[in-house]
């Protein structure tokens, strides 16, 4: 199963006016001529869930608006703080921190809009750490309304049997990843991580490890779900894991990183274990290891493998998380082993 999202091809294009003064019918004709990018920074900006100051929203717009009319090369601290925050012609970056704490400040509001509210945005903007020139990102159908159908569903939490929603979940996941496979084909752009995502595995003959790895892996790709840093490919039961990474390699070329996420998981009672890596699947290195230890007393299983499935996902694509890093341009350490 893979899992892709189309990312914008970047062109140059001339800056116009975000709206129209004609009304409804008359910014719909608009918006067949104006830059999709300042279309997303429109409705970004007129969403009452996007919560930035007046100021940080001026930053925004001034850095999507110059990027769009091909000035991306001027978009540096000094003329965000001239040009937007009104500071002089004197202003130093290294004595005067406001464009770098401004520029935290929005991407957490990014990051924030994105998680909770933005699902069915067609196109997400997002602020790259260390720089200030805006990415932007489409995300295909089958992936919006995944989101979206996945919000609805949570709705039902407090309804519905664990199990049965667990089931659910993985099923419509299922269905909405196949469903961007075989609309969607590669896109071409900045090319995002690719992580190979094995069935979580046990090696003990305890068949209530087997049951706890099963739960685990269906945690995991709803978790996985709520991120869009990197692509994901996963593993059908009846597939080698091998042949699927040979397969990804394929598929995504050689532009983009290529790794594993390989699990076990350890059941001793009411103990539990869980062991995961991500390797890089060209070079063979570790680049992260890590154990979760977890007792099964005042929570099922199921609770368990949520948690589990919640902190690995969190480690890796949360932010400042091991694949943030990737993306972010940040290197990557070999063997890394957190306990």
């Amino acid at each position: 199963m893979l899992q892709q999202k189309l990312t914008y091809k970047t062109g140059v294009g001339g800056q116009v006016a975000l709206a129209g003064a004609g009304g409804t019918s008359a910014a719909k004709v608009a918006d067949t001529a104006v830059d999709e990018r300042l279309i997303a920074l429109r409705d970004l900006l007129a969403s009452p869930h996007f919560k930035a100051s007046d100021r940080n929203r001026r930053f925004l717009k001034f850095v999507v608006e110059e990027t769009v009319a091909g000035r991306a090369g001027r978009i540096k601290a000094f003329t965000i703080a001239v040009d937007v925050f009104g500071r002089d012609a004197d202003f130093d970056a290294t004595v005067d921190p406001i464009v770098r704490i401004a520029a935290g400040q929005l991407r957490k509001s990014l990051h924030d809009y994105y998680e909770k509210h933005g699902h069915g945005d067609g196109m997400r903007i997002s602020l790259p750490l260390g720089a200030y020139v805006p990415s932007f990102e489409m995300q295909s159908r089958a992936w919006r309304s995944w989101r979206g159908l996945s919000d609805r569903i949570g709705l039902a939490t407090g309804r519905l049997p664990k199990p049965l929603l667990s089931a659910m979940f993985g099923a419509v996941l299922a269905g909405a990843l196949v469903w961007s496979l075989h609309l969607f084909e590669p896109a071409q752009g900045p090319a995002r991580p690719v992580v190979v995502v094995d069935n979580a595995r046990s090696y003990s003959a305890d068949p209530a490890a087997d049951v706890f790895a099963q739960a685990l892996t269906d945690a995991l790709w709803i978790q996985l779900a709520k991120h869009t840093t990197a692509r994901f490919v996963g593993v059908r039961n009846e597939e080698q894991f091998n042949g699927v990474v040979a397969e990804a390699r394929n598929a995504f070329g050689t532009s983009a990183g290529l790794y594993e996420l390989v699990t076990t998981v350890q059941v001793d009672g009411s103990a539990v274990s869980v062991y995961w890596h991500l390797i890089d699947a060209n070079s063979r290195e570790t680049y992260y290891s890590s154990r979760i230890d977890e007792t099964v007393v005042a929570k099922s299983q199921n609770d368990v493998a949520e948690a589990v499935a919640a902190n690995m996902a969190g480690l890796l694509l949360g932010h400042g998380g091991v694949i943030s890093r990737y993306v972010d341009g940040t290197e990557l350490l070999a063997n890394d082993l957190t306990n």
